[in-house]
């Protein structure tokens, strides 16, 4: 199992000498079998757990497995329990996926770890790929689970559940099985319990077979977005699609990709292209999209404004027109000053949560290379920023409100990198058409 684990870490560049890797170990055998193949890799690694609370005692001893494999390793544990003290607006996985995911953010930052390790395997994949079939999702829903995504890798991701169960049972390894696993009253456990072995039936080498589907539907939709961005121009706030740029017989799926990332869905899509005459409008929660003649406009609407994008944790997030994805990072002597779409920013000084605004006329910031600040406004117009421009410009600040980056322009000089830095937040930035 080493070896081929090694192997697809290498690969797919899931973990590099340098990395420390938080593994989410809930105790149970998938997570438990990682975290012992990392261990036995040599890795510089600790152990995420929480307990939820949600099972009694069996909760309780998930959590004391769990820290007395760390101790028979030699790792660091590090373990928190929920307080439910609220119900929860989501419902209890969601909810505690949010939270499980807050708290291996928070460990990365406090303790530079630079990657989050978690167990899902080969079946996983599978299963997910069957529940969003089911529930008529297109291509996005079908890519099955990501490799890596930000700083979440899935090393396992190759391995069959029999793979794992055999490592476990050679290795002696303890772990704790979850009962509500071996109930029919989950579409997932259904899927696991009947259709997943009906398909190793039919063909050994399914899980393998289904494995690389799932790749290359990613690949195809990565292909399809990039594209799709290609046919949007920029009119000031606005944008606009050439309907002559596409192809007549495939106008209806490209048109729903370019406008996806604005809010419509595929419906909506096909309604709009179904209009004879020009002037026909549909609505997301922030823009409309109107078909003319030759083209499709998609304008912010009248009276909306560019909403505060709130990034809570490492990861991509999208505000209609644009984009920014943060990452932790170790710092490898490459910095980026923010001038174009990418930043560094010292780890050190700069911490999460983050938003994301448009710039308002009293915002002040302080340039690099100066001891004090200037207001925001007339130094872009001192760079040759003109007005409509400025409206349109977006400032990255901390909780304390503390401007750290001017996107496409420069960074604080407050934040940037020092002789002393060893972590970095990697920024992008991005508009979509452009």
């Amino acid at each position: 199992m080493k070896k081929p684990l090694l192997d697809f870490c290498q690969l797919h560049d899931l973990i590099e000498k340098k990395d420390k890797v938080l593994v989410a170990v809930s105790g149970g055998r998938d997570s438990m079998v990682l975290a012992h193949i990392l261990h036995d890799a040599g890795i510089e690694m600790g152990i995420a757990h929480m307990n939820y609370k949600l099972r009694g005692e069996d909760s309780d001893l998930d959590a004391k497995t769990v820290e007395e494999f760390g101790k028979l390793l030699g790792v660091e544990v590090h373990s928190t329990e929920v307080d439910w003290d609220s119900t929860p607006e989501l419902n209890i996985q969601e909810a505690a996926r949010e939270k499980r995911y807050q708290f291996f953010d928070d460990l990365c930052n406090e303790k530079h770890y630079s990657k989050i390790a978690t167990a899902h395997h080969a079946e996983d994949n599978t299963e997910s790929f069957f529940i969003n079939l089911l529930r008529g999702t297109g291509i996005y829903g079908l890519q099955g689970i990501p490799i890596k995504r930000d700083n979440i890798i899935r090393p396992l991701l190759w391995a069959s559940r029999e793979e794992i169960t055999n490592y476990a049972q050679q290795q002696h390894l303890p772990y704790r099985d979850d009962a509500s696993n071996e109930t029919d009253a989950y579409l997932r456990n259904r899927i696991r319990h009947h259709l997943i072995p009906m398909l190793n039936s039919l063909d050994p080498h399914a899980d393998k077979k289904l494995s690389a589907s799932f790749e290359n539907l990613k690949e195809d939709a990565e292909a399809i977005t990039a594209m799709s961005s290609h046919l949007l121009s920029r009119i000031g706030v606005n944008f606009s699609i050439d309907l002559k740029a596409i192809p007549e017989e495939s106008k209806a799926i490209w048109i729903y990709h370019t406008i996806r990332p604005f809010g419509f869905n595929r419906a909506q899509c096909s309604d709009l292209l179904q209009a004879k005459e020009a002037g026909k409008k549909i609505e997301s929660e922030k823009y409309e999209a109107i078909i003319r003649k030759n083209a499709v406009d998609i304008m912010l609407k009248n009276g909306a404004q560019h909403s505060t994008l709130t990034i809570p944790h490492t990861g991509k997030f999208n505000n209609g027109g644009v984009f920014i994805e943060v990452l932790n990072k170790t710092y490898d002597g490459v910095m980026n000053l923010g001038s174009e779409h990418k930043a560094s920013l010292n780890s050190n000084a700069v911490a999460l949560p983050l938003s994301l605004r448009i710039m308002q006329k009293e915002d002040t910031f302080q340039p690099l290379g100066l001891d004090y600040k200037v207001n925001v406004r007339k130094f872009l117009k001192d760079k040759g920023f003109g007005p409509a421009q400025m409206k349109e410009m977006y400032v990255l600040e901390t909780s304390d409100k503390r401007i750290c980056w001017i996107p496409e322009v420069q960074i604080a000089d407050w934040c940037k990198i020092d002789a002393d830095t060893s972590q970095i937040l990697s920024l992008s930035f991005g508009r979509y058409g452009n």
